[in-house]
């Protein structure tokens, strides 16, 4: 029998003050966690941090694992360090961050770095080109001027395919981690929704596959932040939106303004956790973590009570 975890949103708060678009893994016996850190607006990021927790309710800050210094002022990569996540492929772990440079006009793009340990040292992959120009795609592909929120999924097969979110919606790529190179054209995965949705401007996707089903979560910055979620019985699609969005809102709990941009992870005892950022309508400029229970019903479609505030067992 699963041992019970006991949790109150928001998590840690007095060690993880601030950070948006979290992202958790389980390494070993051990979580480790990264997010976007402030100042999130003005550029002035200063990289990737990380810590860890042997429980996910004490996190201890190891420090930084990719710091802006590593960029000089004519790099693509100089400014806004955002949404960071890490991905592990064939004993290697690939780390994501999203940058740009304002002063020579390179829009959003992921910067790739590997390492041999979590917590470093990284090298980087692309620091030479940033992934979305205009001369890396086929005529008639859709080019992403600010390819954002990187997330990468590692199939069965072993291929991987990264997705990034642009205005024109969340598209997927195959790529060579090796080498930081796509290959072929992309797939749609999640595209705006028409005016007057909840969902017509979209970021922060996630996919994980269960039961053979291929799962997007992603959120929209809409209304306020909330959690959807598409479908798909192949890795190239078709994908469909689940009726039911959005899944995860902060329409559904009093004192709450924000919920969004989510991961998907599994703890100790194998069960699914999602992880995201929430805001209280008393303190907007305050980004905090909270978690919160995924399950899926027969048809492999997701079931959350997230998000919450009160004291939560599973």
């Amino acid at each position: 029998m699963a041992e019970a975890f006991t949790f109150q949103n928001p998590i840690a708060k007095d060690v993880i003050k601030n950070i948006r678009d979290p992202f958790i893994m389980l390494e070993g016996d051990t979580y480790y966690l990264t997010g976007t850190i402030p100042p999130y607006w003005n550029g002035k990021s200063e990289g990737v941090k990380l810590w860890k927790s042997e429980d996910l309710l004490h996190w201890e800050e190891i420090g930084f694992i990719l710091h802006r210094s590593v960029a000089k002022e004519n790099s693509w990569f100089r400014d806004f360090w955002w949404a960071p996540e890490i991905h592990k492929k064939n004993g290697k772990f690939y780390l994501t961050v999203n940058c740009r440079n304002d002063e020579l006009k390179i829009g959003q793009n992921p910067l790739i770095a590997v390492s041999d340990k979590i917590d470093g040292e990284y090298t980087l992959l692309n620091a030479d080109y940033p992934l979305f120009t205009k001369e890396k795609f086929e005529e008639g592909s859709v080019i992403i001027p600010d390819g954002n929120d990187a997330n990468l999924f590692t199939d069965d097969d072993g291929k991987t395919y990264i997705t990034c979110c642009s205005w024109d919606g969340i598209f997927l790529y195959e790529i060579n981690l090796e080498t930081a190179e796509l290959i072929g054209k992309e797939t749609p995965v999640v595209l705006p929704a028409e005016e007057g949705a909840w969902d017509t401007k979209i970021e922060g996707q996630f996919i994980i596959k269960h039961g053979g089903k291929y799962i997007c979560f992603y959120s929209s910055f809409t209304r306020s932040y909330e959690v959807g979620v598409s479908y798909a019985n192949s890795i190239r699609g078709p994908w469909i939106k689940d009726e039911r969005n959005p899944l995860i809102t902060p329409e559904s709990v009093d004192g709450l303004w924000h919920s969004g941009h989510n991961c998907i992870f599994k703890d100790k005892q194998g069960r699914y956790l999602t992880a995201y950022h929430i805001t209280l309508e008393n303190d907007g400029d305050t980004q905090l973590l909270a978690l919160d229970k995924i399950d899926f019903d027969d048809e492999n479609n997701v079931l959350t009570n997230a998000p919450t505030l009160d004291e939560q067992t599973i």
